[in-house]
């Protein structure tokens, strides 16, 4: 993924967590996150339905409850077809619903969709201000 990106030309940092435990402790700015600096506040969210601790609708519905998250763009990312997955993303707040291309050139295709639409023109959120 993160030579995909490299691949499109995005300059910007792609951060990325090991799991939706992970994800939320980002967000939060908890821990090892803390630095904002080194650990921006997401402008973005790629979200896999099939993640460890949490899966991807358990962290939808996470921070589709919480204001200073609601806000961020969220695409669900996945290797899933289940029409059932798609409805469940969308009821629970996914901006976007996108199957993962199975080969590298497809994959660079969609990142760059992703990126021209939601990083070039739409306005990113804010960090929202005090503790989430």
């Amino acid at each position: 993924m993160q030579e995909a990106f490299r691949q499109i030309g995005v300059i910007e940092p792609v951060h990325t967590a090991a799991d939706g435990a992970e994800a939320i402790e980002y967000l939060k700015g908890n821990g090892q996150y803390a630095d904002r600096n080194r650990f921006p506040f997401p402008n973005l969210l790629l979200l896999d339905l099939r993640m460890a601790k949490m899966n991807g609708f358990e962290f939808l519905r996470y921070i589709r409850t919480h204001s200073k998250l609601m806000v961020i763009p969220t695409i669900v990312f996945t290797s899933s077809e289940d029409m059932e997955d798609l409805k469940q993303a969308y009821v629970l707040g996914a901006n976007s619903y996108l199957v993962k291309s199975n080969t590298f050139d497809g994959l660079c295709d969609q990142f760059k969709f992703v990126y021209g639409y939601w990083m070039r023109v739409r306005v990113p959120p804010m960090e929202p201000d005090g503790p989430i």
